[in-house]
C-alpha cells in the first residue's frame, strides 16, 4: 500500500536509500520517479520516469515549482511512496 509523503525530512529519510515514489495527478493519474537523497551534499537526485530525465536539486529547489511539482505535490498530500 502506497505510503502518503507529508514532510521534506520524510522524504529524506525514505530517500536515503533510494525510493520509488509517484505524484498523484488528476484522473488518478501517476507521475512516477525514483528519488535519492544525498544527505553529504543535501542533494535530491530524480529520474523521472515518463522521459527519462535526471535532475539533481537542493531541498530549496525541490520544493520550488520552476524546478519540480514534488515538493507542491507534497503540500497538496499528492506525493507517495510504493
Amino acid at each position: 500500500m502506497p505510503t502518503k509523503i507529508e514532510s521534506i525530512e520524510e522524504l529524506k529519510k525514505l530517500a536515503e536509500n533510494g525510493c520509488e515514489c509517484f505524484i498523484l495527478l488528476r484522473g488518478n493519474l501517476r507521475s512516477s520517479k525514483h528519488i535519492y537523497y544525498d544527505k553529504d551534499t543535501n542533494q535530491f537526485e530524480i529520474i523521472n520516469y515518463i522521459d527519462g530525465s535526471e535532475q539533481c536539486l537542493s531541498e530549496i529547489e525541490l520544493m520550488e515549482k520552476g524546478y519540480t511539482n514534488i515538493g507542491y505535490a507534497m503540500k497538496n498530500k499528492a506525493l507517495y511512496k510504493g
